[in-house]
């Protein structure tokens, strides 16, 4: 008697999953799987790190002042394709970005490069503290090469602990929101429509349009208007 129930049960089970997709076919959606979790973090080789100088501490209203980087790696149907992005922590502001077909400090660099160059003209507060450089400890952001670039530029590095996301939550966020908005493009075609789908939406979109709730529900460039605007007339 429980056999036929049970076998009862999976058959409505059977009926009510084929009535599901038949009606998702019918309005053109489909299930999209959750990728499978791939670090992009290797700190086997680093050097001694540099000081968590953040501990977590990212409420921050002063622009310019604290820089968040982090890599991720973008689905391609055709070969690899790694993004790597600086953010202004108070502005949400994407103001590095680089898209390569490798994870290596070079694409950092120039990250880093696009960074500091869109800063160049930024209004200061006077007396005010080092940029603070926080990302993970990849073997990337550990190198020599890249420290000395950061000292060049007199901005502080902050490394996160050994595997803990939580220490650069706010780009782990920033990533996983850039995916999803992205969905209907991946994975992408190939590293060059990768980076042409990436550039578009953090160029055209997420500064200049997205709204954040973090920062009034303006986008990050009209932050960073109204702040310097507030700069100037303070001064």
């Amino acid at each position: 008697m429980g056999t036929t129930s049970n076998h009862g049960r999976r058959n409505d089970d059977e009926f009510i999953k084929k009535s599901i997709e038949g009606l998702m076919r019918q309005e053109g959606l489909f299930v999209r799987p959750k990728r499978r979790f791939r670090p992009t973090t290797d700190s086997s080789k680093t050097l001694a790190p540099a000081p968590n100088r953040l501990e977590r501490s990212f409420d921050t209203s002063v622009v310019n002042q604290v820089w968040l980087s982090d890599f991720t790696e973008l689905p391609c149907r055709e070969g690899k394709a790694y993004a790597v992005a600086i953010m202004d922590m108070a502005s949400r502001r994407v103001i590095g970005l680089n898209v390569f077909h490798r994870m290596h400090t070079g694409s950092l660099m120039i990250a880093l490069h696009r960074a500091c160059k869109l800063r160049k003209t930024f209004p200061r507060i006077p007396d005010s503290k080092p940029i603070i450089f926080h990302s993970d400890r990849g073997t990337q952001y550990n190198s020599q090469a890249f420290r000395d670039a950061l000292a060049r530029q007199d901005i502080l590095q902050s490394l996160s602990g050994v595997g803990n996301c939580y220490d650069n939550a706010p780009m782990e966020s920033l990533w996983a929101r850039m995916k999803t908005e992205l969905a209907f493009y991946m994975p992408f075609r190939d590293p060059d429509d990768a980076a042409c789908q990436v550039y578009r939406y953090f160029h055209i979109y997420y500064n200049r349009k997205r709204r954040h709730s973090g920062i009034g529900n303006i986008s990050p460039v009209e932050f960073e208007g109204r702040y310097i605007r507030s700069i100037r007339h303070s001064l």
